[in-house]
């Protein structure tokens, strides 16, 4: 049986939270959706899927896409601020030797591309992104077509992660070095918990 190894990429393969939430705090202001202004506001919103939380505060298809292009615009600008997390470089390529590697996340694809490229990172088949779907289980459930017999596991930082993980019906791993913190994670209860990036191998060797 294939394994599959779902990455989410913010806070699970790339350090980004201050760049991002800055952004993305900024775009709300423009926006005029002022309830979310710190980090927490912030970081509250990945207690379910982006999308869905972004909907629920009162903000329209409209609103999310230009806060989505703003985001993506300052993103691609700093990209050269951001970092892989410590250890994921030769995690990754460790793991793709054996499993297939994909990337689902609420990021856009191309920023996503554009840094892993940056960074020589090419062991991903392919990166779900946005621009693919707001929804991570439909982005999941799309991969799981193309592997009718696979063993699939989502690898995320957030109890909005470890959720829809759940409802793609795949085995779900919380890393505790990205958004959400370790006794965040642990309540929510995934099947693994991981503390650093190399533990990774361990898990699937």
């Amino acid at each position: 049986m294939v394994r599959i190894l779902l990455f989410d990429y913010d806070g699970v393969l790339v350090d980004s939270l201050d760049i991002f939430m800055n952004h993305f705090i900024a775009a709300c202001q423009n926006e005029g959706f002022s309830q979310i202004h710190d980090k927490s506001s912030f970081l509250g919103l990945f207690n379910k899927n982006l999308y869905e939380s972004m909907l629920e505060i009162g903000m329209g298809l409209e609103d999310i896409l230009h806060i989505v292009h703003q985001v993506r615009d300052g993103l691609l600008k700093d990209q050269h601020k951001l970092s892989l997390f410590p250890g994921i470089q030769k995690t990754i390529r460790r793991l793709a030797e054996e499993n297939k590697l994909f990337v689902v996340t609420s990021n856009e694809s191309n920023v996503v591309d554009a840094f892993l490229k940056s960074q020589n990172v090419s062991d991903f088949i392919g990166i779900y992104g946005s621009d693919k779907g707001g929804s991570k289980v439909n982005k999941i459930l799309s991969i799981k077509q193309q592997f009718p017999n696979g063993d699939f596991y989502y690898i995320g930082d957030t109890i909005g992660d470890i959720d829809e993980g759940r409802k793609a019906e795949v085995s779900t791993v919380a890393v505790t070095w990205g958004w959400h913190d370790s006794s965040l994670l642990a309540a929510k209860k995934p099947d693994y918990l991981i503390e650093a990036p190399p533990d990774l191998i361990g898990l699937f060797d």
